[in-house]
């Protein structure tokens, strides 16, 4: 497969430009004039973008990568990779990003399968679920433009080119929908719990999820046309760029503003104010439950004893959810910082100085793709329930068909009052499941 330009980290939109990764051969003079990429390969062993016609090439030079060694540039000074950050930051690309994209693949795997197969679902996981398939897509993709940094493999296809980028702005936006939807409805099940009885359903956020899909892919589909695979005979490769200048304006002018407030810039804000929230009226509700501890240790009621274990249902699904927006809003602020810092304040002119702006990019790249990588452990960190369905899942799937049977007369035979370990065939899958059924 012949060598062709590529987006070095396909985050290119809501980082504004990426991180100058060239891994590539010759220098470059990019025409955003004309509807075509044209390479001049000089064979120097490095690699320059050059700007000639227009100041929209500044924009290009910082957002076209090409490849076909195994070194990584990132400008016209061969002494770079010799520079530690330099060094280090390719490191971070090589081995921590697979590792993270593998086991983040794994792990979103493992958290849907539970949250799909949970016997007491809530719309909370509705919404879990959700996310962990939008981190798998992200992970997926990271993969696929990570196998493009190793020469010889080109991902980017005709049928791909445009697929890969919808994919990717699809995944993370819809990510974080879900996530501020999730953080609104717990706020509102806390502050309001008698009316979101009423309010929220598991088939409601159904809805919901589909419903934010549809405009998601309604906002995200340009993608799908907006570039295109356009072959050069001098350097011999298709190329994945914007078709046409009006679109290359857009998408390295514009576009990266949208994508930035979208992914980082409303979802952080919103975070932000609802967590807060959320904090606040769980400290109040702890303490009118502190003043109210004496007249609920004298009644007698059956709503008054099943108040606690519906509490701390609750207080599971509130501390999960704010381990998973506390994780988002700490792994993706400092893309966030770095948009702005790049475009006014930090713009380096020495070989050291590029160097450690492209490891810091990297590990701001980076630690964004552990974002979607982490929810499955917290999760299992922050949730007994998650912890038990998982128990119970793997325990069913251990025991086959007929360890499922199993816990199906196991609940039957609850209900009737008759003892779990008297049952014939009894398990840990129907030991956990008796165990959820006091929940």
């Amino acid at each position: 497969m012949s060598n062709a330009f590529n987006i070095s980290s396909g985050r290119t939109s809501f980082m504004g430009n990426t991180s100058y990764t060239v891994t590539a051969f010759s220098e470059h003079t990019v025409d955003p004039t004309t509807t075509n990429t044209t390479l001049n390969s000089s064979f120097i062993g490095t690699a320059s973008l050059t700007s000639t016609k227009n100041p929209l090439n500044d924009t290009i030079r910082d957002d076209l990568t090409a490849k076909k060694y195994d070194t990584v540039y990132l400008a016209d000074d061969d002494s770079l990779e010799l520079i530690p950050e330099f060094i280090a930051a390719n490191y971070v690309d090589y081995i921590y990003a697979p590792l993270c994209a593998t086991l983040g693949i794994i792990g979103n795997v493992l958290a849907f399968w539970v949250l799909v197969r949970a016997r007491y679902k809530s719309s909370t996981y509705v919404y879990m679920a959700s996310l962990s398939v939008s981190d798998t897509i992200v992970q997926i993709v990271n993969i696929l433009f990570l196998v493009r940094k190793f020469p010889g493999h080109e991902t980017m296809t005709h049928g791909t080119c445009g697929l890969v980028f919808f994919l990717l702005y699809f995944s993370i936006h819809y990510n974080v929908v879900v996530m501020v939807t999730m953080t609104v409805e717990r706020w509102v099940a806390i502050t309001f719990p008698l009316r979101a009885a009423l309010w929220f359903s598991v088939k409601r956020a159904r809805v919901v999820v589909i419903v934010e899909a549809v405009l998601v892919i309604g906002l995200d589909m340009q993608h799908l046309f907006l570039r295109g695979m356009v072959y050069d005979e001098i350097a011999g490769g298709y190329f994945c760029v914007p078709r046409g200048d009006r679109t290359t304006f857009y998408l390295f002018k514009v576009w990266p503003w949208v994508d930035a407030f979208i992914y980082c810039y409303a979802p952080l804000a919103c975070l932000v104010v609802f967590n807060i929230l959320i904090v606040r009226q769980v400290r109040l509700s702890r303490n009118f439950q502190s003043t109210s501890n004496p007249a609920v240790a004298s009644g007698t009621s059956t709503s008054q004893v099943k108040s606690p274990k519906m509490t701390d249902k609750e207080a599971q699904l509130t501390r999960m959810l704010l381990l998973v927006t506390t994780a988002f809003l700490v792994f993706v602020s400092p893309m966030a910082v770095i948009i702005v810092v790049e475009r006014y304040h930090w713009i380096p002119d020495t070989a050291r100085g590029k160097a450690q702006y492209h490891l810091v990019r990297t590990v701001f790249n980076n630690l964004d793709y552990t974002n979607h990588a982490l929810n499955f452990l917290l999760y299992c960190l922050s949730g007994q329930r998650f912890r038990r369905e998982l128990r119970q899942t793997f325990s069913c799937v251990c025991t086959g068909s007929g360890g499922i049977n199993s816990t199906s007369a196991s609940g039957r035979e609850f209900r009737r009052g008759v003892s779990m370990t008297s049952l014939p065939g009894a398990n840990s899958c129907t030991e956990l499941s008796t165990e959820n059924a006091y929940m």
